[in-house]
């Protein structure tokens, strides 16, 4: 039972939002048992429900992770992080460290953290052109939960993420923001804008790569 619920949250973390008859179908087993655990889920607080108006008939009723669902599926995310942490705050030289404030601390912490990211997954990015790196440290951080997805929209690559991988972090402190911005930046060898939060409120993280 437990293990349906992890992949309904799984799959919600990746697609944003679903129906109970995608659900089903990504899951494999029936509309009923997917159906009551989202009835449970909801009133757990782990997911909400939003209506979408169809061609036809009614309107179809959609879930998507609240707050507490995404922590929940973040959860191996912040495990990472915090064995992360430390390490990075050891390869800080002695001059980054002394005298700093609070956030100008935090600051170059999530950036050497930044670094390390990048050089865990340099390995797997090779591509000569940007286009191939793109895909390349797409696929890369989507176990990161950092991205989950990248176009191909002309002049630039649209980059998306649908679940923020540690929000309550994100949302106290921009740096662990930049810090994945930085990763991606540094990984791709090229600008990186991130153009929207979930933290801040929009419904996915998203950066943009201009091809000139």
């Amino acid at each position: 039972m437990q293990r349906t619920r992890d992949q309904i949250v799984g799959l919600l973390n990746e697609q944003g939002n679903a129906s109970v008859s995608e659900l089903a179908r990504a899951v494999g087993v029936s509309e009923g048992p997917i159906r009551r655990h989202l009835d449970i889920m909801a009133a757990e607080g782990l997911v909400m429900t939003q209506l979408q108006r169809q061609p036809r008939g009614r309107p179809a009723t959609r879930y998507s992770l609240s707050e507490a669902g995404e922590e929940r599926s973040a959860s191996a995310n912040y495990s990472r992080l915090l064995d992360r942490l430390f390490p990075a705050l050891q390869r800080l030289p002695q001059e980054a460290v002394s005298g700093r404030s609070g956030p100008d601390l935090l600051e170059r912490l999530f950036e050497q953290l930044a670094q390390d990211v990048a050089s865990e997954y340099a390995p797997r990015v090779r591509g000569a052109g940007l286009g191939e790196r793109v895909a390349e440290v797409t696929d890369a951080l989507r176990g990161e939960g950092i991205l989950d997805e990248a176009r191909d929209e002309g002049s630039v690559f649209r980059l998306r993420n649908m679940g923020c991988p540690y929000r309550s972090a994100a949302e106290g402190t921009h740096v662990a923001c930049d810090a994945d911005r930085r990763a991606i930046e540094l990984l791709l060898d090229a600008p990186v804008k991130q153009v929207t939060t979930i933290a801040g409120g929009a419904a996915c993280c998203e950066y943009v790569v201009a091809k000139g």
